[in-house]
């Protein structure tokens, strides 16, 4: 009985052991990307609808120019959804010979992402996107953060920063799997600012200076009899003081808007204005 006990213990730490194999890092992006060669960290771009536009509405021209991109793992983090070991991948894709260069201030790399589950003795591609969408600029991607959107659930949320003319602005973009693909679930620009820009004597210049910026947090707000959500609702908090007579900005401030998942994509449930209120003077 005990050298049965034994080799069932033995069975056990070896299946263990087995399961917690690293993802191979070549493995995955060979996965997610067309003829990606390990050597050169390159691969063959497949062009987007948003390229193939007679206009070029996103990324660079769909041309054999470009053809060739070196890719750059951006993120590689191991979690755990549902009791199943998952992996989740973010990469940046940027031409690697653009005629003169691809480091320009419009220059937006390609941020891909890819979601392995761990099957029985290997990992499984799970959701994959080599193209999620073109952020940032001068051919680097935005800060990469996970985040957990609910109780057994991940996500990626991506920080682009921008700047030009004295005038600043950041944006948030949450990435999802979704079946089989990865999606864009929500974005909104957070803060923006002209202090770049900001002459008091309105000659050089904007004449009123104005910031406006928002928090932002993933709130278990929408929970049922039946248990908590999958996913939970996102909440954007602004407060600041407005100036009047500014222009550009992307919302004005003192305002709560509350966004809530659902068919693969957060939509806004309510926006709250906020007043804020003195309080009466006690009497003496």
């Amino acid at each position: 009985m005990k050298t049965v006990s034994f080799l069932a213990l033995c069975w056990l730490v070896a299946g263990a052991a087995l399961a917690q194999q690293p993802l191979s890092r070549d493995e995955a992006l060979k996965q997610l990307y067309h003829e990606y060669d390990a050597g050169s960290k390159t691969a063959q771009w497949v062009c987007t609808s948003g390229q193939t536009q007679s206009k070029q509405m996103e990324g660079w021209p769909c041309s054999k120019d470009y053809a060739t991109v070196t890719i750059s793992e951006v993120l590689m983090a191991e979690v755990e959804e549902d009791g199943v070991e998952k992996v989740y991948v973010v990469t940046s894709a940027a031409p690697d010979s653009a005629p003169g260069g691809y480091d320009c201030h419009a220059c937006a790399p390609a941020v891909g992402m890819a979601v392995f589950a761990w099957k029985a003795d290997h990992w499984e591609l799970q959701s994959a996107n080599a193209a999620t969408g073109f952020y940032a600029g001068w051919g680097v991607p935005p800060e990469v953060g996970l985040a957990k959107v609910g109780p057994d659930r991940y996500g990626v949320l991506l920080s682009s920063s921008y700047m030009a003319q004295g005038y600043a602005s950041s944006s948030k973009t949450l990435l999802l799997p979704v079946g089989s693909t990865v999606t864009k679930a929500w974005s909104i620009g957070d803060e923006e600012d002209d202090l770049g820009a900001y002459d008091p004597t309105g000659k050089d210049g904007e004449k009123v200076s104005y910031r406006s910026s928002a928090a932002i947090k993933f709130v278990a707000e929408n929970e049922t009899a039946s248990g908590p959500p999958d996913y939970y609702d996102i909440e954007v908090i602004s407060r600041g003081e407005d100036s009047p007579g500014t222009s550009g900005r992307i919302k004005q401030e003192n305002w709560t808007e509350v966004y809530r998942f659902g068919g693969g994509k957060y939509t806004l449930l309510r926006h709250t204005d906020f007043v804020e209120t003195k309080k009466a003077a006690k009497a003496s």
